[in-house]
């Protein structure tokens, strides 16, 4: 199983630095008042969804799982290592956003609250691990050309809700909201995030035994 983790790592080794390079550039935005300072992590959600996205349509391209499934990793090694890649990609990205988050903040603290910040990334960090609940047994099962489509409208309809819940706070501002419930909100995010992850992969198994490739 780690040896397909290890695989889809080279295969994006070449696409390391764009989404580097990306970082960069939008935290020195940040830095510079151009863009919201919470640029800086909200491109670990783009990441997220990015990655595994570019190692399916790889993948297809190569024929990779008929070679794959032959393998001692056998067709639950391609599917679980799949979902390892996928999840180290984000709290890679995650981790990389805190770090360039810290810096900014500690040279520029009038650019916003840390804890503030933190609580945005964690919250950008869970947020893909659901989107990529739903979109890689979407992906197993057909394919990144069928998948593509399906995938944009899901990320469409997170975003979509989250502005609207957004428009729907302003509007109901006024409303006092317990003090437990903001803080026992990232609990209930992760565990949501870990338990639907870990339901997506016995999803995504299942039907990676049934297909035919």
């Amino acid at each position: 199983m780690m040896g397909m983790v290890y695989k889809d790592f080279l295969v994006q080794r070449k696409q390391l630095g764009y989404y580097i390079a990306f970082f960069i550039m939008y935290t020195v935005l940040a830095v510079m008042e151009i863009m919201p300072t919470a640029i800086m992590y909200t491109m670990t959600v783009l990441i997220g969804m990015l990655v595994p996205m570019s190692t399916f349509a790889y993948d297809d391209l190569a024929r990779w799982n008929k070679y794959a499934v032959a393998t001692p990793a056998g067709r639950r090694g391609v599917v679980a290592g799949k979902y390892v890649f996928t999840l180290l990609s984000v709290l890679l990205a995650a981790a990389f956003s805190a770090v360039l988050v810290v810096a900014v903040l500690t040279l520029k603290p009038e650019l916003g609250a840390l804890d503030e910040m933190l609580i945005g990334l964690l919250i950008c960090t869970l947020l893909p691990i659901l989107i990529d609940a739903v979109i890689l047994p979407v992906f197993i099962k057909f394919g990144s050309e069928k998948s593509r489509l399906i995938s944009i409208l899901i990320f469409v309809a997170v975003f979509g809700s989250i502005m609207l819940i957004g428009q729907l706070a302003e509007s109901l501002e006024n409303i006092v909201i317990p003090e437990w419930f903001f803080l026992a909100l990232p609990g209930l995010l992760v565990l949501l995030a870990i338990g639907g992850y870990i339901i997506s992969y016995f999803i995504a198994r299942g039907i990676f035994e049934k297909k035919e490739l």
